[in-house]
């Protein structure tokens, strides 16, 4: 009986050694999750715009922080040594196609959890207190990406935090998108890296998962318009002598274009310009007078607040747009004025119009 219990109690005693080695990452720093290992993001809903197409990007950036995803510090006989550190990202997800984001490329890839949804990730990650870059996520899924910046550690006989922080942004991949919230979704999976004399040694048993909760990730598909109205300019009296010459421009008036009650959570909301008679000079953004019109050698000329013209059926970016703001009004100054298009003037009441239309995504 006595032999029995001995080994009942050596073997117990094994299986906790073994539990406390599987936990533990690291040939020269020892890394550990400080709190299990899944990093949520916050309850989020995506608006897709009306006018989104297959491969524009929806919504904003949707982060999930974790400043103290592994506790770490210096294996006893390596104490002394600089270990150069960073965390490695990883896809889950098939690669549907590509994208470009602020001049960088992404991979966009299959979420699996919602027909016509992709997305593009990036990480970034402290260690020790010094803070990389964002990185863009552009493997393969199976693929652990490497970023170039590492971070180097000495020992000093203490612990410390290694963090990382994940963003995701979602993608139309296909006009089946539908309305509806997902399931448990985890688009990344990251891991500490270490290096030193031509070796690695990864955290493959302290991995973490950025996740979204089941119901964590909504979509809608509900749209929202801003509210707009019609705007009249109206220009000031000039003189025929005072035209010099084609492309002289005189009477230029400022105006805004008002847009309020404009919906929250969109991606972008842009505006572009059509004139109702012919485009005479789309660089200069002169427009053809309305058939109304009795003075003639001249056109009508749109252009910003800064005097550079406006092309027109080009989208033009409401770059005052907050996507957390519900309700929220803006203005777009501009200006209009004449434009000399032929050698002779002659006086006359001068009229056009311009359409403007807005863009959802």
């Amino acid at each position: 009986m006595k032999s029995i219990v001995t080994g009942v109690v050596l073997s117990f005693l094994t299986l906790i050694a073994m539990c406390g080695v599987a936990r533990a990452d690291g040939t020269w720093v020892n890394c550990d999750r400080t709190n299990g290992y899944y990093q949520y993001f916050d309850s989020t809903t995506i608006q897709v715009g009306k006018d989104a197409a297959v491969g524009d990007l929806l919504g904003t950036w949707v982060t999930s922080y974790n400043p103290t995803a592994w506790t770490c510090s210096h294996r006893s006989n390596y104490q002394n040594y600089a270990i150069p550190m960073a965390v490695q990202g990883y896809p889950p997800y098939t690669i549907w196609g590509t994208t470009q984001v602020d001049g960088q490329s992404y991979n966009v890839y299959n979420t699996a959890v919602k027909a016509g949804l992709g997305y593009i990730a990036r990480w970034r990650y402290t260690v020790k207190g010094q803070t990389s870059d964002w990185y863009p996520l552009t493997v393969a899924n199976g693929v652990y990406q490497t970023p170039t910046q590492l971070f180097t550690v000495t020992g000093d006989g203490s612990s410390w935090k290694l963090g990382v922080d994940v963003q995701i942004r979602f993608v139309k991949t296909s006009t089946s998108l539908t309305a509806g919230s997902t399931s448990v979704f985890d688009p990344m999976y990251m891991r500490h890296y270490q290096t030193y004399g031509g070796s690695t040694s990864v955290g493959s048993g302290t991995y973490m998962i950025a996740d979204f909760l089941a119901g964590g990730l909504v979509i809608s598909t509900t749209g929202g318009t801003c509210t707009t109205s019609d705007v009249t300019v109206n220009l000031p009296p000039v003189s025929r002598t005072d035209f010099s010459g084609v492309g002289y421009t005189a009477a230029r008036t400022d105006f805004n274009l008002n847009f309020t009650k404009c919906p929250a959570g969109l991606s972008s909301i842009s505006y572009l310009f059509t004139p109702t008679t012919a485009i005479i000079n789309n660089a200069n953004g002169v427009f053809a007078l309305a058939s109304t019109s009795t003075a003639s050698g001249v056109g009508i000329q749109l252009l910003n607040d800064q005097d550079i013209p406006l092309a027109f059926n080009t989208a033009y970016l409401l770059t005052d747009y907050d996507p957390t703001q519900n309700n929220a009004n803006y203005t777009v100054p501009l200006r209009a004025g004449l434009y000399q298009t032929e050698t002779n003037v002659s006086s006359g009441v001068v009229k056009g119009a311009v359409t403007f239309t807005l863009v959802y995504k």
